[in-house]
């Protein structure tokens, strides 16, 4: 049995013990067949997760479901309607097509609740796993889980262990604390994948929405307390980040700033301090102090001396922080 099958049945047994009328409508399984057939008409491949979430139930169709929303506020989309989705994205016009996609490449739907979703990123090989991402009403794409195993092992060990649990109301509710110890047990990866998703991207878009997408992951990252390790990606995309920030072109300094602060980048954000735009360096100065980098309290004392008020100001705040953490 697979580390993703172990969950689902996990996730099964836990609810036919604690809540059997949440599952008691689940669809049964297709057969490999079934799921070939269904998946032989998109333009692209996923991964073999897919095809054994729908080898354990079909789920619901997009309009059946009324609240069996086991994996936490979402339901398993039939594999029939999840298709059919990601058709309609593929073949939209250009604009809408490209929104649809993650780092350029389509996406096929496995989870929704009302108009969000939750979908698996197309692959090159089936025999590797791909990112869940979330999908919003506006169609804002932003990742989830490292893979569909991953998120299958958090939910079964938050279930089990009270991360997530059935309210009063009966929805699915979440102690915030308990389910982010079981997320950082399984994705771990999932920083290597936010800054690869932004060094794919920004060649061809090195706009400040590019800059945003890489602070949206950075923040959900930093949300669950997964340190980001210092490796060969976090270098290259601080290097490109701080090119960013010396181009004049560019007004996106203070998102910059922002992002270099979650990946605690102190000699970029160091550098940052003597920065022409006031914005960038009071909020260096600011960063600095939040992340406790006592390395450079020497250089953010120095910009006491800042003609601008505001840089004044932000250096009074860091300071204070770095008085207040010691």
């Amino acid at each position: 049995m697979s580390d993703l099958q172990d969950a689902l049945t996990r996730i099964h047994y836990w609810f036919t013990n604690k809540y059997p009328a949440k599952i008691s409508s689940l669809a049964s399984g297709l057969s490999p067949l079934e799921i070939d057939n269904l998946l032989s008409i998109l333009s692209f491949k996923v991964s073999n997760e897919v095809k054994e979430i729908y080898q354990w139930s079909n789920g619901y169709s997009k309009y059946e479901c009324a609240d069996d929303w086991i994996f936490y506020y979402m339901f398993l989309l039939n594999l029939e309607s999840a298709v059919k989705e990601a058709q309609t994205w593929v073949e939209e016009h250009e604009e809408i097509n490209l929104m649809y996609k993650y780092a350029g490449k389509p996406v096929l739907p496995i989870c929704i609740s009302d108009m969000e979703f939750l979908a698996v990123v197309a692959t090159d090989d089936e025999q590797t796993t791909s990112p869940v991402i979330h999908i919003s009403e506006i169609a804002e794409i932003s990742l989830q889980y490292t893979n569909l195993t991953a998120m299958m092992l958090t939910l079964a060990e938050s279930y089990e262990t009270g991360g997530l649990f059935i309210g009063r109301n009966g929805y699915i509710e979440k102690d915030e604390k308990k389910y982010a110890a079981v997320y950082r047990n399984y994705n771990l990866g999932i920083t290597d994948l936010a800054l690869e998703r932004f060094l794919k991207i920004f060649p061809e878009d090195s706009s400040w929405q590019t800059v945003q997408l890489l602070h949206e992951d950075l923040s959900m990252i930093n949300s669950y307390a997964i340190e980001i390790p210092q490796n060969n990606l976090k270098t290259k995309v601080v290097n490109t980040l701080l090119n960013l920030l010396q181009d004049e072109k560019h007004d996106s300094g203070f998102s910059v700033v922002i992002v270099l602060e979650e990946l605690r980048a102190v000699d970029a954000l160091i550098q940052g301090l003597q920065h022409p735009s006031k914005w960038v360096r009071s909020r260096a100065a600011f960063a600095l102090g939040k992340i406790k980098a006592f390395e450079a309290v020497e250089f953010v004392s120095q910009l006491l001396e800042d003609p601008d008020p505001v840089v004044q100001e932000a250096v009074k705040e860091a300071l204070e922080m770095f008085k207040n953490q010691r």
